[in-house]
C-alpha cells in the first residue's frame, strides 16, 4: 500500500510496471480508468444585448418554406422500375416538371403481378364452382354442414386472394395524388424499387407553408387564423403575409419550443420550396439596455428537485468540460434570441444543441455551433 501511495515519485513507466506487477501477483485485473462517455453538444457564447443590431428588436423566427402539400412518394410493392418518367420508354422525370392530378409518375414491371392475378382468378373460379356444387348437395341433404362450411371458407379465401392480387397489380402504378411539380427523383428506370422507399418527391406550390418553433411564453399571443408579416430572404423587396394554420400542443422533446405552421398564398409561383423566411410574432419591443442574448434552443426546464417547473435554465460549460445547470431569468426577445436578465454573464459558453440530454455535472465534448 505504501508503495502504491508513493508511486508518483517514480517515472510514469516505472510506476505503471510496478502497479501492474502487484495486480497480477494478487490475481486481479487493472480496473478501467475511463469514466462515463462524454456527451456531444454544441454551444454559443453569450453576448451582450448591446451587440444586437439596431432596429431588429422583436420576436423573430426563422424557417424554411415548403409546398403545401409536399411529400415523398413510394411504391407499395417490390419490383423492377419499368418507368419513372412522363412516358414509357422515354426519359426519366426532370426536376421542375409539372404533372396533372392522376397522371402516371412511375411503373413497376407488371409481368409477375399479371400472372399472380391470373392464377388467383382461376383459383377463385374453381372455388366458386365447388361451392355451388356443395350448396346443391347440402340442400339435398347429401353433404354435411361442416363440409358445406369448409367449401364456403375455401371460396371466401380464394376470392380474398384474388382481390389482394388485383390490388397489388394496381399498386405497381404510382400516380400523382394532385396536380403538382416533381421536386426530386430518387430512382431511375431499371432499378429495383423497394416498397416504402421514396422514388419521387412531389409537391404543389399554389400555397406554401412555413414551420417555426415558438416558446411557451408566446403561445398566448397566437391564434389560428391570425396573420403576420413574413420576410423572404431571396425576395427582400417584396412583402408577404402568413396565416397561422396550426399551433402545437406539446413542446418538442428536449426544448421548450412548440410547432407553429403558417400558410402563405403563392398564386404567382414566386415562392420556392427551401427558401428561408422570417416571421415576427407580436408587436416590436424596445431593445433592452442590459442582459445577454442566447438562442431559444438553449432554454430547458430545470431538473433540480424542488425547482419551479415553469422556471428556465441553461447549461453552461466550464473550463473542465463539465456542463452545469444554471437557473436564469428571461426577458424579451431580440432578433431570434431571448434576453437573459440574470443568471448568465457575457462570454460564458451555453449549450444550444444537445441540452435536452444533459444533467448537472455531465461531461461533454463541446464545439461551437459553427462547427
Amino acid at each position: 500500500m505504501d508503495l502504491m501511495k508513493s508511486h508518483r515519485l517514480f517515472p510514469a513507466a516505472v510506476a505503471a510496471a510496478i502497479l501492474g506487477a502487484l495486480l497480477i501477483q494478487a490475481g486481479c485485473k487493472p480496473a478501467s480508468s475511463s469514466g462515463p462517455t462524454p456527451l456531444n453538444v454544441r454551444f454559443v457564447t453569450a453576448r451582450p444585448v448591446a451587440e444586437a443590431q439596431s432596429g431588429t428588436a422583436g420576436a423573430a423566427f426563422l424557417g424554411l418554406l415548403r409546398g403545401d402539400p409536399e411529400t415523398n412518394l413510394s411504391f407499395k410493392v417490390n419490383g423492377q422500375i419499368a418507368r419513372i418518367g412522363p412516358a414509357a420508354g422515354g426519359e426519366d422525370w426532370k426536376e421542375g416538371a409539372s404533372v396533372e392530378a392522376g397522371a402516371v409518375l412511375a411503373q413497376i414491371d407488371t409481368a409477375n403481378f399479371v400472372n399472380a392475378v391470373a392464377a388467383a382468378r382461376a383459383g377463385a373460379e374453381y372455388a366458386r364452382a365447388a361451392f355451388a356444387r356443395s350448396s346443391e348437395l347440402f340442400v339435398a341433404a347429401n353433404l354435411s354442414k361442416n363440409e358445406f362450411e369448409a367449401s364456403r371458407a375455401q371460396k371466401d379465401t380464394a376470392e380474398a386472394n384474388l382481390a389482394q392480387a388485383e390490388q397489388a397489380l394496381r399498386d405497381t402504378t404510382l400516380r400523382a395524388p394532385y396536380a403538382g411539380v416533381i421536386l426530386a427523383r430518387y430512382a431511375r428506370s431499371g432499378e429495383y424499387g423497394a416498397a416504402g422507399r421514396p422514388v419521387l418527391r412531389f409537391g404543389a406550390f399554389q400555397q406554401m407553408k412555413l414551420e417555426i418553433g415558438v416558446p411557451d411564453t408566446l403561445l398566448g399571443r397566437l391564434s389560428v387564423g391570425r396573420e403576420y408579416r413574413v420576410e423572404i430572404s431571396a425576395l427582400p423587396d417584396s412583402e408577404f403575409t402568413g396565416r397561422v394554420t396550426e399551433i402545437g400542443t406539446a413542446a418538442t422533446e428536449g426544448t421548450r419550443l412548440f410547432r407553429v405552421v403558417l400558410a402563405l398564398p403563392n398564386s404567382d409561383n414566386r415562392l420556392k420550396s427551401g427558401m428561408t423566411a422570417t416571421v415576427r410574432l407580436g408587436d416590436p419591443i424596445a431593445k433592452p439596455d442590459a442582459g445577454v442574448l442566447v438562442p431559444l434552443s438553449a432554454l430547458v426546464s430545470p431538473a433540480r428537485p424542488g425547482s419551479d417547473p415553469k422556471a428556465a435554465a441553461v447549461f453552461v460549460i466550464g473550463a473542465d468540460g463539465i456542463a452545469r445547470e444554471r437557473l436564469v431569468q428571461t426577458g424579451d426577445f431580440v432578433e431570434s434570441s431571448i434576453v437573459i436578465i440574470s443568471g448568465l454573464k457575457a462570454g460564458e459558453h451555453v449549450v444550444t444543441i444537445g441540452a435536452g440530454q444533459l444533467f448537472d455535472g455531465a461531461a461533454v465534448n463541446a464545439a461551437p455551433v459553427s462547427q
